[in-house]
């Protein structure tokens, strides 16, 4: 079973002479969700391109699906990869449901009930005959995220998934994701918002001057505190405190650190005395 989906090798993208990236390297595993972050412009949506093979590396290597994505091969794109980058474009004469079946037929390799399930995943009725025309930016997105997920990949890239989702999309979209990353799909994508890098991703790679660096990330920890007053002095200082059950009849809470490291300094600065809650498989509960 091929454990590394996706692997950049000192990669670097020229446009025009211009510079896009510059010597990046990341994996992505099997099952991982991958977030990329920058600024506009800094090269984001060309590493998703570089990643589908819809570009290619001026030196350096990407590897999909132990694959090595080579120019000159017109036509040939990685297999079993999913792709929403930038607006998704559609024809605007048809159904959604017809859309979608138009494009399942490129490969043919899935049926009809594979396109309902996936269009009922992310919240439209399959048979509805509105054409794609009318539709609004949030249903075209969720449109945009059932051709991704229909063909049942196992490495999908997401660019500005939730980008005109109403709450109800946001919650449908945070789902597939989830229960695909358990079925071990893996994923990157590009996002503006950090709340959903955060609650998403396992790895967060940031890009800045060209280059790549991994981001320490916010995480949710589960910390006991022996009571209430010290509930209220914490959430005095922090304001993303969250109270949870109690255990062992005494409170406890939720609250965003970096590192574990992070979570003793805060506390001791403050004379508290706390108990972090870990889970199987080093999961916060």
């Amino acid at each position: 079973m091929q454990e590394n989906r996706i692997e950049f090798r000192n990669v670097t993208k020229k446009i025009k002479k211009q510079e896009i990236i510059k010597d990046i390297s990341f994996t992505v595993k099997r099952g991982e969700v991958v977030g990329i972050i920058g600024e506009n412009g800094s090269g984001k949506t060309t590493v998703l391109r570089l990643a589908s093979g819809l570009s290619y590396p001026t030196s350096g290597e990407v590897s999909v699906n132990g694959k090595i994505i080579e120019a000159g091969k017109s036509g040939i794109l990685p297999e079993n990869i999913g792709i929403l980058i930038e607006a998704p474009t559609f024809i605007k004469e048809l159904t959604g449901f017809d859309n979608l079946n138009y494009l399942s037929k490129i490969r043919n390799e899935i049926t009809k009930e594979d396109i309902i399930k996936a269009m009922e995943q992310v919240g439209l009725d399959p048979k509805n005959k509105k054409k794609v025309a009318t539709y609004s930016l949030g249903m075209r997105q969720r449109l945009g995220i059932a051709q991704a997920i229909m063909e049942k990949p196992n490495i999908i890239l997401f660019d500005e998934p939730t980008n005109g989702l109403d709450l109800d999309g946001i919650e449908r979209f945070e789902e597939i994701v989830t229960t695909l990353k358990k079925q071990g799909t893996s994923f990157i994508f590009v996002s503006h918002s950090m709340e959903e890098i955060d609650k998403l991703c396992d790895s967060v790679f940031k890009l800045k001057d060209k280059r790549i660096i991994l981001q320490e990330r916010m995480r949710d920890w589960h910390i006991v505190l022996n009571s209430l007053e010290d509930v209220e002095r914490v959430s005095q200082l922090r304001k993303n405190v969250k109270i949870t059950d109690r255990y062992d009849g005494k409170p406890a809470i939720v609250i965003p650190f970096k590192v574990d490291e992070d979570i003793k300094i805060f506390f001791d600065q403050l004379k508290i005395d706390y108990k972090v809650l870990v889970g199987e498989n080093n999961d916060k509960f």
